[in-house]
């Protein structure tokens, strides 16, 4: 219902009023691809063109703008949170949206609005602050929950050589003279594939909604590993498993950091390995920077 109020909007004469539903609307889609709402593609399009239009009121465009970095924010892995993930306010949060509504009388207040960003993602660690690997089961569909692809830029095609133009009398005078050398044997066994090339469709059709079916059926749940993009509308469709080897400290969590406990700690773990290149893994900062000189700054001389 939000969406179907504010999307009318986007195409209002006054230019305030386009500002504040482009930014309601990238707060109702964070983070939302186009199978899970499939107005989010059109929103995304309305967005570009209202800042890309040369016409259009500098409000607008400033609003546009500012959506398409709320929708997009923290590459797509970050969301508003104005609670913890106990349910208490987040007070830093709290000031960081309230500061960011005055943008209207002072546009670099919109900065603020990253205070009220939070992460979701799926961070599970053990007693020595390690990340091993495990896998949590989410039952639903991975569609739901997939990247909204990004958005990609016009290709600049090279000129294309211009074809010789044929009048239709040639070609009408071209086609009766072939067809009249075409020996009637040579148009018999041209007829015959057609039959062929028409139950061959038919098969295809067949093996892709054999296929279809196999992907949906199953597409039911999927494996969420450690360390990674968990979405808020998620979690309410996240499983442990159960006899897993490690269970959370606290129950009821499932998004966030969570710290793990080890119901197998006679057993070597196997941990995510570090993405960083082999050279700087385990490397100490040996070097000690010296702090800088003392000085005075020369107030005098800028009254002067």
């Amino acid at each position: 219902p939000a969406i179907a109020i504010l999307e009318p909007m986007l195409k209002d004469s006054v230019d305030f009023v386009v500002e504040g539903a482009s930014i309601a609307l990238a707060f109702i889609l964070i983070q939302q691809n186009e199978t899970y709402e499939p107005k989010v593609a059109e929103v995304r399009k309305r967005f570009a063109t209202i800042i890309e239009t040369k016409n259009s009121e500098g409000v607008s465009k400033f609003g546009a703008a500012i959506a398409q970095g709320i929708i997009d924010a923290g590459g797509r892995n970050v969301t508003i949170g104005l609670t913890t993930n106990d349910g208490q306010l987040n007070a830093p949060a709290c000031a960081g949206m309230l500061v960011f509504t005055q943008f209207w009388y002072w546009f670099p207040l919109a900065h603020f609005l990253s205070l009220s960003f939070t992460p979701t993602a799926l961070i599970a660690i053990n007693k020595n602050l390690k990340a091993p690997n495990l896998d949590v089961t989410c039952v639903s569909r991975k569609a739901l929950y997939t990247y909204p692809p990004n958005v990609e830029q016009p290709v600049v095609q090279a000129p294309t050589k211009i074809a010789t133009a044929v009048l239709s009398t040639t070609k009408a005078r071209r086609g009766k003279k072939s067809v009249a050398d075409e020996p009637m044997s040579a148009r018999s066994e041209e007829a015959e594939p057609v039959r062929e090339s028409e139950s061959m469709d038919v098969d295809d059709v067949d093996t892709k909604s054999a296929q279809k079916k196999a992907r949906k059926a199953g597409s039911d749940s999927f494996a969420v590993s450690n360390i990674a993009r968990l979405l808020p509308f998620q979690e309410k469709h996240m499983k442990w498993p159960a006899g897993a080897r490690y269970v959370p400290v606290k129950q009821g969590r499932i998004s966030g950091v969570l710290v793990v406990k080890d119901t197998m700690p006679g057993e070597p773990e196997d941990l995510v390995q570090s993405m960083l290149p082999d050279d700087l893994v385990g490397e100490e900062e040996s070097v000690d920077v010296a702090m800088p000189e003392p000085f005075e700054y020369p107030f005098d001389a800028d009254s002067a």
